[in-house]
Protein backbone atom coordinates (compact mmCIF):
# COMPACT_ATOMS: atom_id res chain seq x y z
CA UNK A 1 0.00 0.00 0.00
CA UNK A 2 2.80 2.30 0.56
CA UNK A 3 3.49 2.44 -3.45
CA UNK A 4 -0.36 3.05 -3.60
CA UNK A 5 -0.08 5.82 -0.99
CA UNK A 6 2.11 8.09 -3.60
CA UNK A 7 5.54 7.00 -1.67
CA UNK A 8 5.17 9.06 1.21
CA UNK A 9 8.40 9.50 2.80
CA UNK A 10 11.30 11.79 3.81
CA UNK A 11 14.71 12.45 5.48
CA UNK A 12 14.63 12.03 9.12
CA UNK A 13 14.28 15.42 11.30
CA UNK A 14 15.85 15.39 14.61
CA UNK A 15 13.01 14.36 17.03
CA UNK A 16 14.09 17.62 19.71
CA UNK A 17 12.41 19.57 17.34
CA UNK A 18 8.99 17.21 16.99
CA UNK A 19 6.08 17.73 18.47
CA UNK A 20 2.40 16.38 17.41
CA UNK A 21 0.30 19.94 16.24
CA UNK A 22 -2.74 20.02 14.01
CA UNK A 23 -5.86 20.91 14.48
CA UNK A 24 -9.23 22.76 12.65
CA UNK A 25 -7.83 25.57 14.46
CA UNK A 26 -4.10 25.69 12.71
CA UNK A 27 -4.63 29.56 10.60
CA UNK A 28 -4.11 26.93 7.41
CA UNK A 29 -6.32 24.42 8.15
CA UNK A 30 -9.29 25.67 5.51
CA UNK A 31 -6.83 25.42 3.11
CA UNK A 32 -4.40 22.65 3.72
CA UNK A 33 -3.78 20.52 0.83
CA UNK A 34 -3.22 17.43 3.46
CA UNK A 35 -7.02 17.41 4.08
CA UNK A 36 -8.35 19.40 1.53
CA UNK A 37 -9.25 22.10 3.37
CA UNK A 38 -11.09 19.43 6.22
CA UNK A 39 -12.32 17.29 4.43
CA UNK A 40 -13.99 14.56 6.90
CA UNK A 41 -12.53 11.70 4.62
CA UNK A 42 -9.23 12.78 5.12
CA UNK A 43 -9.10 14.00 8.61
CA UNK A 44 -6.97 11.21 10.15
CA UNK A 45 -4.12 13.05 8.26
CA UNK A 46 -4.54 15.14 11.00
CA UNK A 47 -3.29 12.58 13.74
CA UNK A 48 -0.02 11.72 12.56
CA UNK A 49 1.49 15.36 11.97
CA UNK A 50 4.52 16.27 13.77
CA UNK A 51 5.49 20.50 13.53
CA UNK A 52 8.78 20.57 13.30
CA UNK A 53 11.08 23.81 13.60
CA UNK A 54 11.95 26.62 13.33
CA UNK A 55 14.38 26.64 10.44
CA UNK A 56 15.66 30.10 9.65
CA UNK A 57 17.09 31.35 6.65
CA UNK A 58 19.11 28.92 4.53
CA UNK A 59 18.67 26.31 6.77
CA UNK A 60 17.68 22.59 5.21
CA UNK A 61 15.25 20.57 6.21
CA UNK A 62 16.64 17.55 4.27
CA UNK A 63 19.90 16.73 2.27
CA UNK A 64 19.91 15.39 -1.44
CA UNK A 65 20.36 11.55 -0.92
CA UNK A 66 18.98 11.42 1.92
CA UNK A 67 16.40 8.48 2.59
CA UNK A 68 12.78 9.70 1.78
CA UNK A 69 10.52 9.01 5.38
CA UNK A 70 7.83 11.82 5.21
CA UNK A 71 6.26 14.36 3.29
CA UNK A 72 6.14 17.72 4.41
CA UNK A 73 4.18 21.36 4.16
CA UNK A 74 4.91 24.65 5.28
CA UNK A 75 3.19 25.32 8.03
CA UNK A 76 4.61 29.17 8.70
CA UNK A 77 7.44 30.93 6.22
CA UNK A 78 8.30 30.02 3.49
CA UNK A 79 11.09 27.24 1.07
CA UNK A 80 12.10 26.53 -1.84
CA UNK A 81 13.20 22.78 -3.31
CA UNK A 82 16.89 22.91 -4.87
CA UNK A 83 18.62 20.58 -6.81
CA UNK A 84 21.06 20.38 -9.67
CA UNK A 85 22.49 23.36 -9.33
CA UNK A 86 18.79 25.33 -9.36
CA UNK A 87 15.56 26.20 -7.61
CA UNK A 88 13.54 23.68 -8.69
CA UNK A 89 9.75 25.03 -6.53
CA UNK A 90 9.00 27.28 -3.96
CA UNK A 91 6.61 26.37 -1.03
CA UNK A 92 3.87 28.51 0.21
CA UNK A 93 2.05 27.61 3.59
CA UNK A 94 -0.54 24.71 3.12
CA UNK A 95 1.48 23.50 0.26
CA UNK A 96 1.83 19.35 0.88
CA UNK A 97 5.03 18.51 -1.04
CA UNK A 98 7.68 16.10 -1.16
CA UNK A 99 5.51 13.10 -2.59
CA UNK A 100 7.11 11.90 -5.58
CA UNK A 101 10.89 9.96 -4.96
CA UNK A 102 12.66 8.07 -7.32
CA UNK A 103 13.45 4.67 -7.11
CA UNK A 104 16.68 4.97 -5.34
CA UNK A 105 13.99 5.91 -2.34
CA UNK A 106 16.53 9.10 -1.71
CA UNK A 107 15.37 12.39 -1.91
CA UNK A 108 16.72 14.59 -5.19
CA UNK A 109 16.80 17.74 -3.90
CA UNK A 110 17.01 19.91 -0.46
CA UNK A 111 14.55 21.37 1.02
CA UNK A 112 15.62 24.95 2.23
CA UNK A 113 13.99 27.39 4.19
CA UNK A 114 13.44 30.96 3.50
CA UNK A 115 13.41 33.47 6.39
CA UNK A 116 11.60 31.58 9.50
CA UNK A 117 10.35 28.37 8.64
CA UNK A 118 8.06 25.76 10.36
CA UNK A 119 6.87 22.47 8.70
CA UNK A 120 4.49 19.56 9.21
CA UNK A 121 5.74 16.64 8.83
CA UNK A 122 3.75 13.60 7.78
CA UNK A 123 5.76 10.24 8.59
CA UNK A 124 5.77 7.38 6.08
CA UNK A 125 5.19 4.84 8.13
CA UNK A 126 1.91 6.53 9.98
CA UNK A 127 0.72 7.40 6.49
CA UNK A 128 1.11 4.48 5.08
CA UNK A 129 -0.78 2.70 7.88
CA UNK A 130 -3.93 5.25 7.33
CA UNK A 131 -3.70 4.21 3.03
CA UNK A 132 -4.25 1.00 4.45
CA UNK A 133 -7.39 1.40 5.77
CA UNK A 134 -8.40 4.59 4.38
CA UNK A 135 -8.72 4.67 0.15
CA UNK A 136 -9.39 8.35 0.25
CA UNK A 137 -6.49 9.22 1.51
CA UNK A 138 -4.58 7.19 -0.54
CA UNK A 139 -6.43 7.97 -3.64
CA UNK A 140 -6.32 11.70 -2.64
CA UNK A 141 -1.95 11.51 -2.23
CA UNK A 142 -1.28 9.70 -5.50
CA UNK A 143 -3.38 12.67 -6.67
CA UNK A 144 -0.93 14.79 -5.13
CA UNK A 145 2.05 12.99 -6.36
CA UNK A 146 0.87 13.50 -10.14
CA UNK A 147 0.96 17.00 -9.63
CA UNK A 148 3.99 17.42 -8.13
CA UNK A 149 5.62 15.11 -10.78
CA UNK A 150 4.18 17.38 -13.84
CA UNK A 151 5.07 21.09 -12.25
CA UNK A 152 7.94 22.57 -13.93
CA UNK A 153 10.31 25.51 -13.47
CA UNK A 154 8.70 28.71 -15.47
CA UNK A 155 12.02 28.66 -17.83
CA UNK A 156 10.70 29.31 -20.93
CA UNK A 157 9.66 32.34 -23.26
CA UNK A 158 10.91 35.99 -23.42
CA UNK A 159 11.99 37.21 -19.50
CA UNK A 160 8.68 39.18 -19.07
CA UNK A 161 6.68 36.99 -19.47
CA UNK A 162 8.20 34.53 -17.20
CA UNK A 163 8.22 36.87 -14.48
CA UNK A 164 4.69 37.32 -15.25
CA UNK A 165 3.70 34.00 -15.06
CA UNK A 166 5.67 33.76 -11.85
CA UNK A 167 4.05 36.41 -10.34
CA UNK A 168 0.55 34.87 -11.49
CA UNK A 169 1.14 31.45 -10.17
CA UNK A 170 1.89 32.80 -6.59
CA UNK A 171 -0.85 35.46 -6.13
CA UNK A 172 -3.62 32.68 -7.40
CA UNK A 173 -1.49 30.02 -4.86
CA UNK A 174 -1.55 32.64 -1.82
CA UNK A 175 -5.19 33.98 -2.27
CA UNK A 176 -6.22 29.88 -1.94
CA UNK A 177 -3.96 30.29 1.50
CA UNK A 178 -4.50 33.82 2.59
CA UNK A 179 -8.24 35.28 1.11
CA UNK A 180 -8.14 37.85 -1.43
CA UNK A 181 -5.64 39.90 -1.72
CA UNK A 182 -3.11 41.75 -4.15
CA UNK A 183 -0.05 41.09 -2.29
CA UNK A 184 2.31 38.61 -3.55
CA UNK A 185 5.47 38.06 -1.08
CA UNK A 186 8.67 37.70 -2.36
CA UNK A 187 11.00 37.40 0.88
CA UNK A 188 13.39 34.87 -1.32
CA UNK A 189 16.31 36.67 -3.20
CA UNK A 190 16.39 37.63 -6.72
CA UNK A 191 18.92 35.61 -7.16
CA UNK A 192 16.57 32.41 -6.07
CA UNK A 193 14.01 33.96 -8.40
CA UNK A 194 16.45 34.27 -11.08
CA UNK A 195 17.48 30.33 -10.68
CA UNK A 196 13.87 29.27 -10.62
CA UNK A 197 12.61 31.49 -13.89
CA UNK A 198 16.39 30.73 -16.00
CA UNK A 199 18.21 34.34 -15.93
CA UNK A 200 20.14 36.46 -13.60
CA UNK A 201 19.10 38.31 -10.91
CA UNK A 202 19.62 41.25 -12.78
CA UNK A 203 17.16 40.52 -15.41
CA UNK A 204 14.52 39.63 -12.45
CA UNK A 205 14.93 43.19 -11.13
CA UNK A 206 14.69 44.96 -14.82
CA UNK A 207 11.39 42.68 -15.32
CA UNK A 208 9.94 43.60 -11.50
CA UNK A 209 10.38 47.36 -12.93
CA UNK A 210 9.47 47.11 -16.22
CA UNK A 211 6.35 46.05 -14.92
CA UNK A 212 5.82 48.60 -11.73
CA UNK A 213 6.67 51.09 -15.07
CA UNK A 214 3.86 49.77 -16.59
CA UNK A 215 1.49 50.04 -13.41
CA UNK A 216 1.14 46.30 -13.24
CA UNK A 217 2.31 46.21 -10.12
CA UNK A 218 4.14 48.25 -6.93
CA UNK A 219 7.20 47.28 -5.27
CA UNK A 220 7.31 46.65 -1.74
CA UNK A 221 10.61 45.90 0.39
CA UNK A 222 8.44 42.54 1.11
CA UNK A 223 7.09 41.58 -2.44
CA UNK A 224 4.71 43.24 -4.48
CA UNK A 225 1.25 44.55 -4.75
CA UNK A 226 -0.03 43.45 -7.92
CA UNK A 227 -2.13 46.53 -9.31
CA UNK A 228 -3.54 45.08 -12.25
CA UNK A 229 -4.58 41.65 -12.33
CA UNK A 230 -5.41 41.49 -15.92
CA UNK A 231 -2.44 42.33 -17.44
CA UNK A 232 -0.45 40.08 -15.28
CA UNK A 233 -2.27 37.33 -16.41
CA UNK A 234 -2.00 38.57 -19.82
Amino acid sequence: MYQACAQVQHATVPATRAAVHCSASCRHAGACEATRGGDDNLLEMRGVVERVGPFLEGDRLVQPEAPHRAAFAVLSGLAMSVGGGRVLAFHLPGELFALDIARSQTHGASVVAIGKTWFCRFPRAATDALCEHNEDIARHLRTLRRRERGKTPHAEGAAIERVRAFLADLLERRRRIEGPSPFVPLPMSRDDIGSYLGMSSATVTRMLAKLRAEGVLAIRADGVDVLDEASLLH
